[in-house]
């Protein structure tokens, strides 16, 4: 716990930290199609037969799929473009230094990183709680008084908790971001896979909001797989990750 928060909390170190994460970041590149599994130190059919994270998996499950079906669509456009880019890919990755690199095709990386999204995505309303202040006082639990640290990390973490970007989902077939048309086929695949993403999050919030009193208490949390948009939350792409 010192390690990752700091001896006062919140307040790590992040000498002894980057090791940590350092092998994270490997077990990331090193297991483009596993990731999940290796993070979470738990087989699949474990997860299905405890109950865990039963709507994540319907939204991790689609994703196999709409990773080989995106890029059957960018290679159908141009295979000697896409030869090209996915050669790049494999290129910079096996040059970025410190990091073991085991994603072999863009079909690994579109996979890799729809996966990591709804992960980030799901993080959202978890990190909601550093807005309570039995929380945020654990940063220097010693402490008598509010002090600047206290007010820079909680600043730091409602930029986390509340921004996100319309259209700016895993699976989304927008091309707001872009600026140009998508090939015909590329998009098809894209509205295909979004809409079938879209009808689990529009059954997940009509099944959560049957508990109204259930939804009042804990629907900040709960609402992480609603619609997009929903309580000012989506299961964003992880562009910067």
């Amino acid at each position: 716990y010192a390690v990752l928060t700091g001896s006062l909390g919140f307040g790590a170190d992040g000498d002894k930290l980057r090791g940590i994460l350092t092998n994270l970041l490997n077990t990331w590149g090193e297991n483009p199609s596993e990731y999940l599994a290796m993070m979470m130190n738990v087989p699949k059919d474990k997860f299905e037969k405890a109950g865990i994270l039963t709507e994540f998996m319907k939204h991790h499950d689609l994703i196999p799929s709409y990773a080989r079906d995106v890029t059957k669509a960018f290679q159908s456009t141009d295979r000697q473009d896409f030869a090209i880019a996915e050669d790049r890919l494999k290129v910079y990755f096996k040059r970025c230094a410190g990091f073991s690199s085991k994603i072999d095709s863009l079909e690994d990386w579109i996979e890799l990183m729809a996966v990591t999204g709804i992960v980030h995505g799901t993080t959202l309303s978890y990190t909601r709680l550093i807005a309570d202040v039995d929380v945020l006082r654990w940063r220097d639990i010693q402490s008598s008084t509010w002090k600047v640290p206290d007010v820079n990390l909680h600043l730091k973490l409602l930029g986390t908790i509340s921004g996100m970007d319309e259209h700016r989902h895993v699976m989304s077939s927008s091309t707001d971001m872009v600026g140009e048309k998508y090939d015909s086929r590329l998009q098809h695949v894209l509205e295909y896979y979004e809409e079938k993403a879209d009808d689990l999050k529009e059954a997940y919030m009509k099944n959560i909001m049957e508990d109204w009193d259930e939804f009042n208490n804990y629907g900040w949390i709960l609402s992480d797989f609603c619609p997009s948009g929903f309580d000012g939350k989506q299961l964003t792409v992880t562009t910067y990750v």
